[in-house]
């Protein structure tokens, strides 16, 4: 029996080491948890006090799902056509208003699955009545 334990022990050693040798690496954010990467840069055009921001993490108690979320700030309340890509193709989009009651901000909430690899998500959204655009993206 010692002689079929021993090569199952090293097996599951090298395999061990290699699963955490090739695991992601994530940034903490925000007092989030350690799988949250955020992107947070002025996107929005220069000169102009709008910003944008995206951030990506899984759920809670659950790896295959991601939790997206994509915020716009303005100095106005115009509407905003946004939208959120996943590898290239459009996952959602639709319309919102910039809420007095927080700073004239809109956010995007939304759940994508985890595909293996690499996640290239992008959030996009322009101001209709001025045509600005916000837009940033990252891969998780």
């Amino acid at each position: 029996m010692l002689v079929r334990r021993v090569p199952a022990i090293v097996l599951s050693l090298v395999l061990g080491a290699a699963a955490l040798v090739s695991a992601p690496i994530a940034l903490a954010s925000d007092g989030g948890n350690a799988t949250d990467v955020q992107k947070d840069r002025d996107t929005c055009g220069a000169g102009t006090s709008t910003r944008a921001k995206l951030k990506v993490g899984t759920l809670e108690g659950n790896d295959s799902r991601l939790l997206v979320v994509g915020t716009v700030w303005s100095s106005d309340s115009d509407v905003w056509v946004w939208k959120l890509k996943h590898n290239g193709e459009v996952s959602d989009d639709g319309r919102a208003r910039g809420d007095e009651e927080q700073d004239l901000s809109f956010r995007v909430i939304r759940t994508m699955i985890n595909f293996y690899g690499a996640d290239d998500i992008v959030f996009r959204a322009e101001n209709q009545r001025t045509g600005e655009v916000c837009r940033t993206s990252l891969s998780y």
